[in-house]
């Protein structure tokens, strides 16, 4: 698969507005960063303990370090709690936080699923589910974060999936305790987005409301892959996966990239050496993909003007109408809904099995 190089962004936050080069996402241009920013707003991950969410290992790839390091919570957390944090370094807390500033709508999501929501000071401003995230009324910009802003709401846990700015060490210079954990290295699989539940679970004091939730996930993707155990054997389904109108996609080392295995699909990115690398029109004609995933429908891009494009009439998923549109949100951010996204693609690819 050919690529083109990604663009370098300087200063942009989550993962799809890249930061530095090499990391995936934040490699993207400015103007696609704003437009499909808060679709891949982002999580965190599997650092130490969890979950009974790593239930059934029969229908799931081998975990990665994150989610080999999750162990089953116990009913309530015991403080002081440590968590390792993607910087090598250790947060401990000693008693579970009352005002947590969460900048990441991926884990926003994930704290209200697990019941700590009572704790928010602050929400990231592009935080918009569930509703009462949407609207709640403090929000603060992960993007272009102000470190006097975030340390005037007295927290006593941030939240961070990105380092935009050195966010990290300029907290931890004021002494303000912050998990942080890097999607590109630590949340690259479905198992790790639920073992980041478990995390999430541990430093709020919410563990076993936390192992609920993620064994009701795991229960849902096994039942995804066992309906799928059965698909006769052979060239497996091959599809493309958008991310926004100028060709990046998702690579098999993503989470993303972890639903196409678990669909029992190939990817047209495979293991490209950029987590979410940008390909170029020829190469995705070449590889005929039979099903083309739309991420990026919210942002303009229709099924209709992908069969316009020029030469794409060739592309067996054009031709036979297998082209779907997904709710970037559900599908980008890691977060309890990324098991929403994997039902709803099984129901478009396998529409037979999943009626």
């Amino acid at each position: 698969m050919t690529v083109t190089e990604p663009l370098s962004l300087e200063g942009r936050g989550f993962r799809l507005g890249r930061r530095r080069p090499p990391a995936g996402w934040r490699r993207l241009s400015v103007p696609i960063a704003r437009r499909i920013r808060f679709a891949a707003a982002l999580a965190f991950a599997a650092l130490a303990l969890l979950a009974a969410a790593c239930g059934n290992s029969s229908s799931s790839s081998t975990p990665t370090a994150a989610a080999k390091a999750a162990a089953t919570p116990t009913a309530a957390a015991a403080f002081p709690v440590s968590v390792q944090r993607s910087d090598g370094k250790t947060l401990t807390l000693a008693a579970a936080p009352k005002r947590v500033v969460s900048l990441s709508p991926g884990a926003t999501e994930v704290i209200y699923a697990i019941g700590a929501e009572g704790e928010l000071a602050a929400v990231d401003k592009n935080a918009n589910y569930p509703d009462a995230a949407n609207a709640f009324p403090t929000k603060v910009d992960a993007y272009e974060p102000n470190v006097e802003a975030i340390r005037a709401l007295n927290p006593d846990l941030v939240i961070i999936a990105s380092d935009t700015s050195g966010l990290v060490a300029k907290l931890d210079e004021l002494k303000v305790p912050v998990l942080f954990v890097d999607i590109d290295t630590t949340v690259r699989t479905v198992d790790d987005v639920l073992a980041q539940i478990g995390v999430l679970g541990k430093v709020t004091g919410t563990s076993e409301k936390a192992a609920q939730v993620a064994a009701s996930l795991r229960a849902r993707i096994d039942k995804v892959t066992s309906t799928l155990q059965s698909l006769p054997a052979g060239a497996p389904v091959s599809v493309y996966h958008e991310l926004d109108s100028t060709f990046y996609s998702a690579s098999d080392g993503t989470f993303v990239g972890d639903l196409y295995r678990i669909l029992k699909m190939k990817n047209i990115a495979g293991s490209s050496a950029t987590a979410y690398p940008q390909l170029t029109q020829e190469a995705i004609i070449a590889a005929n993909p039979q099903v083309i995933v739309l991420a990026d429908e919210a942002y303009g891009t229709s099924i209709d003007s992908v069969k316009a494009r020029p030469g794409w009439s060739a592309i067996d998923a054009v031709k036979n109408n297998k082209i779907f549109a997904v709710n970037p949100d559900i599908v980008s951010r890691p977060g309890p809904r990324i098991v929403d996204a994997l039902e709803q693609l099984a129901k478009d690819v396998y529409p037979e099995r999943f009626p």
